[in-house]
């Protein structure tokens, strides 16, 4: 049943993870810090945001390893701005995916992914999802190993 709902897998390699701790969380700070990226033809391919403390949040979000340093300085440029406490970042990161239409109406879908990545010994860093998407950001080296198992486990063609 697997096979009908699982479309494909994805990837986006040379990935960098930038994480902002102790964001002020008020209304247009995820504004200013997308829209500043943008501006500078940054774009962001994951975003992740958690409660840190009572008006606090972390926001965390995978870029193109090659804007990483283009990141970083606008982020220095706007830190006092966005009122943020630390921010780190994280190269040697990779995107993988698997997509489907009808993936949002099948339980499972994503705990089945996420048990063959854990496995094939692939740690998951960050993990977003829509209705037709589950994208988990993981180490670069460890993509080969993580796009052989999801193949196999959603018995998906190797191409």
């Amino acid at each position: 049943m697997e096979k009908m709902v699982i479309d494909g897998i994805e990837k986006n390699l040379s990935m960098a993870k930038v994480t902002l701790f102790g964001v002020s969380d008020r209304p247009g700070v995820a504004g200013e810090i997308f829209g500043a990226l943008g501006q500078q033809g940054i774009s962001v391919e994951l975003l992740v945001t958690s409660a840190a403390e009572k008006g606090r949040s972390n926001i965390s979000f995978a870029v193109l390893q090659d804007d990483l340093e283009a990141a970083k300085s606008i982020l220095d440029k706007i830190k006092s701005l966005i009122d943020v406490r630390r921010i780190t970042t994280s190269p040697g990161m990779a995107l993988i995916s698997i997509h489907g239409q009808q993936l949002a109406g099948v339980p499972g879908v994503a705990g089945r992914m996420f048990h063959t990545l854990a496995s094939s010994g692939v740690n998951i860093d960050s993990i977003s999802s829509s209705r037709t998407t589950v994208t988990c950001l993981i180490a670069q080296d460890k993509v080969e190993e993580a796009i052989a198992s999801l193949q196999a486990a959603f018995q998906l063609s190797q191409s």
